[in-house]
C-alpha cells in the first residue's frame, strides 16, 4: 500500500507539471492573435467564416486590396514585439460620458460622411481633401482605447477591404504623416492587426517621394499619392514642422518593416536641422526652409509651422530609449532658449505665457493655442530626469494655467489665440491681462490645452487638472454638439449665440477626446509614458532598445 500511494503521488507531481508545461507552451508559442489577448477574440474572430471573407475581399475601391503578397501578410505576425494591451473601457461616469460623445461623434460620421475625410455635421454632408476615409483612420486608436468593440471592428474592417493609400491626390506629407500613416501604425500596435500594418507600408513607400524627389534631406510638403510627383506649393518652402515631425512615424515603420530606409531617410531631416545650429536664436528656428535645405527669416514661434519640432526633440530621444544624446541636448537647449527669448509675464497681474519674436526681432505678446504642447514636453523632461533644478515642471504648470486662462470666456471653449498686455501702465487700472481679438476667436475643438492638462496630471496628481478638463468637455458639449449628429467648430466663443463653422475635424475625436478619456480615467496605467509615446496626433507607439 506504502508502495502504491508513493506512485500515485508521483504521478499526480508529473500530471500537474505536465499540465503547467502545456499552459507555459500554448502561452509564448501560440500567436498574438490568438492567445496573448483574449479580448481580441471578441474584437476579431478567427473563424473560418470570418478568415473565409477576409481572402475573399474584392473592392473595386481598393484595387490595391487584392494584390497584397503573402510574404507582406507575414509581416505582421513577425514583427508584432509584444502583445496588444487590453483596455478594459470606462471605469467612471466622467469617463462614460467621453464615451458617449465619441459614439456620437462617430454615428453622425458613419451616418453622413462614411469613408470620407471629415464630416459637415451641420449640413450633413462630407469634406475630402485627402481621399483617406480621415476621421477612421485618426480615431481609430481612441475606439480601441475606450473598449468599444463595434466601432472598432467597422474601422479595422473598412480599412482592411476599402482604404486605397495610392489615391490620385495630392496631399500634405506632414498632415498625412501624423493622422493616416500613425493612426494606421497605432492600430496595429493595439490590436496586432496585419492589414493595418500593410497599409501603412504601402503609404510609407508613397510619402518617401516627398524625400527623394527633393534636392535636400528636407522633403517637399506635398506629394501626390497616386504619381508619385512631389513639389511644395508655399513658393517652393516646407516648413520647420513639416520636415521635422515624421520621424516617430517613419522609424515606427522601419522597426516593424525591418527595413531602414523609413527611418533613415526621415531622421536625414532632423540631421540636417540639427547641423544648421539655428544660432541667431540660439536654438530657436525660423520656420521656412527651401528646397535646398536653407533656412529663410521668419518669425521665430512656438506656434503653427513651428511648434511639433521642438516636441520631437524629445520625443525621439525617448522613442529611441534615450540613445541619441543631440535630440536631448538640442531639446534642452532650445527650453533654455524659449525661457529666454519667449517666457514672458502680462500686466498687470504678471501672468506666465509664451511669446513670438517678429521678423524685425520685437517681441509679439501672441499665443497659439497650439503652443499648449509644451507643457506636455516639459512634463515629459521632467519625468525623465531632465529637469534637474524643477524649472521644466514650474514652467509647464504655468504655461497649463495659462492655457486654462484661454477658456475663461463666455462659452468655456478655447479660442484659437490669445493676446497679452505687457507694458506697465499705471494709469489704466482696467485693464486686461489678455484679451482676444475677433479674428482669433474661433474654436476648432483643439486638443492641446487637454493634451498639457493630461501630462500634467500624470506628473502632479492635482485634480484641478481634470476638473479643467471637465469643464471644457463641458462647454464642448453646451456649445459645439450636432444634434443629428457630431461636433462642429465654433465661429467666436466670445458669444454665447454661437454660430457653427459645419467642420468636424478629424483630430476632435482622435486627440481631444483621447485626451480627455485618458485624463478622467481612474487608471493612470493606462499606456504609461515609460512604454508609450504619444505623436503629435495623440497615437500612442512603443518605445524601443
Amino acid at each position: 500500500m506504502v508502495l502504491i500511494n508513493l506512485n500515485r503521488k508521483k504521478f499526480l507531481i508529473i500530471c500537474l507539471v505536465s499540465m503547467q508545461l502545456l499552459v507555459f507552451l500554448f502561452v509564448f508559442l501560440a500567436t498574438p492573435s490568438d492567445s496573448l489577448n483574449p479580448k481580441r477574440q471578441r474584437f476579431f474572430g478567427t473563424s473560418s467564416e470570418n478568415v473565409k471573407s477576409r481572402r475573399s475581399v474584392r473592392n473595386e475601391t481598393c484595387p490595391e486590396c487584392a494584390m497584397i503578397s503573402t510574404t507582406k501578410r507575414k509581416i505582421a505576425a513577425n514583427k508584432l514585439k509584444r502583445a496588444p494591451p487590453i483596455f478594459q473601457g470606462p471605469s467612471n461616469d466622467r469617463q462614460r460620458a467621453i464615451v458617449a460623445a465619441f459614439q456620437h461623434s462617430w454615428t453622425g460620421y458613419k451616418k453622413y460622411a462614411w469613408g470620407h475625410d471629415e464630416l459637415l455635421p451641420v449640413s450633413k454632408r462630407f469634406d475630402d481633401p485627402f481621399q483617406l476615409g480621415l476621421t477612421i483612420v485618426d480615431s481609430l486608436d481612441t475606439a480601441i482605447i475606450m473598449g468599444l468593440e463595434t466601432e472598432t471592428r467597422e474601422g479595422v474592417e473598412w480599412i482592411r477591404n476599402s482604404l486605397n493609400v495610392s489615391p490620385s491626390k495630392s496631399v500634405n506629407v506632414f498632415e498625412t504623416t501624423i493622422r493616416v500613416l500613425g493612426g494606421l501604425l497605432s492600430g496595429y500596435h493595439l490590436t496586432g492587426e496585419e492589414a493595418l500594418l500593410e497599409k501603412a507600408a504601402k503609404l510609407g513607400d508613397n510619402l518617401l517621394n516627398a524625400f527623394t524627389k527633393s534636392k535636400s534631406p528636407i522633403p517637399k510638403s506635398d506629394v501626390d499619392l497616386g504619381t508619385g510627383a512631389a513639389f511644395s506649393p508655399n513658393r517652393g518652402y516646407s516648413s520647420l514642422a513639416e520636415a521635422t515631425t515624421l520621424q516617430l512615424e517613419f522609424r515606427d515603420l522601419s522597426v516593424l518593416t525591418g527595413d531602414k530606409k523609413y527611418e533613415e531617410t526621415a531622421f536625414a531631416s532632423s540631421e540636417h536641422v540639427h547641423k544648421t545650429k539655428c544660432a541667431e536664436y540660439d536654438g530657436l528656428c525660423f520656420y521656412h526652409i527651401d528646397e535646398n535645405g536653407e533656412f529663410k527669416k521668419t518669425a521665430i514661434t512656438l506656434g503653427a509651422r513651428a511648434d511639433s519640432y521642438y516636441e520631437y526633440l524629445i520625443k525621439q530621444w525617448l522613442q529611441t530609449k534615450k540613445s541619441i544624446d543631440w535630440l536631448r541636448d538640442d531639446f534642452l537647449q532650445s527650453m533654455k532658449s524659449i525661457k529666454n527669448h519667449l517666457y514672458r509675464q502680462s500686466q498687470p497681474s504678471g501672468l506666465w505665457f509664451i511669446g513670438e519674436i517678429a521678423e524685425n526681432d520685437d517681441f509679439y505678446p501672441k499665443m497659439d493655442h497650439l503652443v499648449c504642447f509644451l507643457s506636455g514636453s516639459l512634463a515629459l523632461s521632467h519625468l525623465n530626469g531632465l529637469d534637474e533644478n524643477g524649472e521644466h515642471i514650474k514652467m509647464a504648470k504655468k504655461i497649463g494655467e495659462i492655457c486654462h486662462k484661454m477658456y475663461q470666456n463666455p462659452t468655456g471653449l478655447g479660442p484659437e489665440i490669445i493676446h497679452f498686455n505687457i507694458e506697465n501702465r499705471t494709469d489704466d487700472v482696467s485693464r486686461e491681462d489678455s484679451y482676444v481679438k475677433s479674428l482669433d476667436a474661433h474654436s476648432l475643438l483643439r486638443p492641446e490645452a487637454i493634451e498639457a492638462w493630461f501630462y500634467l496630471y500624470r506628473v502632479t496628481k492635482d485634480p484641478k487638472y481634470q476638473e479643467w478638463g471637465w469643464s471644457a468637455f463641458e462647454a464642448i458639449e453646451k456649445y459645439a454638439k450636432v444634434e443629428t449628429g457630431g461636433y462642429s467648430s465654433i465661429d467666436n466663443v466670445l458669444r454665447k449665440k454661437v454660430r457653427r463653422r459645419d467642420k468636424m475635424e478629424s483630430f476632435f475625436p482622435a486627440e481631444t477626446l483621447k485626451y480627455l478619456y485618458l485624463l478622467l480615467a481612474d487608471d493612470q496605467e493606462i499606456l504609461p509614458l515609460d512604454r508609450w509615446v504619444f505623436n503629435t496626433e495623440a497615437h500612442p507607439l512603443p518605445l524601443y532598445n
